[in-house]
C-alpha cells in the first residue's frame, strides 16, 4: 500500500479490530485504536486511530478516523482528522473531510473535497470505562 509518504503512519499502530475478506457487518464500530477492513461492511465508522481499507473492501458508511487508507470502494462520508490516502486500486463515492489527500493515479474519487488547517480536533471515541452519550 502507499503510505510511503514522508508522513506516513508508523508500522508500529496497532489494529485494535480486523474484519476478514469474509466478512459481512452491518452497523456501528467505534473504537480508540485503529481498524482495518477486508470484507464487506455497511454503517458508521468512528476511530480515534487510523482505518484502513483494503483492497476487497466494499464500504457504504460515514468513516472517520485520525488517518484513513482506501484501497477498497467506498460510498459514504469521509472525516480524516490527518489524511486520507486513496490507492491506486480504491475508489471513494462521496464527500471528504481531511487535513490532506493523496490521490494515486488510477485512483477514482467522485464526490466533495474540504481540507482544514491541521489544528482541528483529533477524532474522539471513549474508552470502555466512560460512558457514551
Amino acid at each position: 500500500m502507499a503510505w510511503g509518504k514522508k508522513d506516513s503512519l508508523s508500522t508500529d499502530e496497532k489494529l485494535d479490530t480486523i474484519l476478514g475478506k469474509d466478512t459481512n457487518f452491518k452497523g456501528e464500530i467505534e473504537t480508540v485504536g485503529g481498524i482495518r477492513i477486508d470484507g464487506r461492511f455497511k454503517g458508521s465508522i468512528k476511530a480515534s486511530g487510523d482505518v484502513i481499507l483494503g483492497e476487497g473492501a466494499y464500504i457504504e458508511a460515514k468513516v472517520s478516523g485520525r488517518n484513513v487508507l482506501i484501497a477498497g470502494e467506498l460510498r459514504g462520508q469521509v472525516e480524516a482528522s490527518g489524511k486520507m490516502e486513496l490507492t491506486l486500486t480504491g475508489k471513494l463515492l462521496g464527500n471528504l473531510l481531511a487535513a490532506k489527500m493523496y490521490v494515486e493515479e488510477g485512483a477514482v474519487f467522485q464526490g466533495e473535497c474540504k481540507t482544514f488547517a491541521e489544528a482541528a480536533p483529533d477524532i474522539e471515541v471513549r474508552g470502555e470505562d466512560q460512558e457514551l452519550g
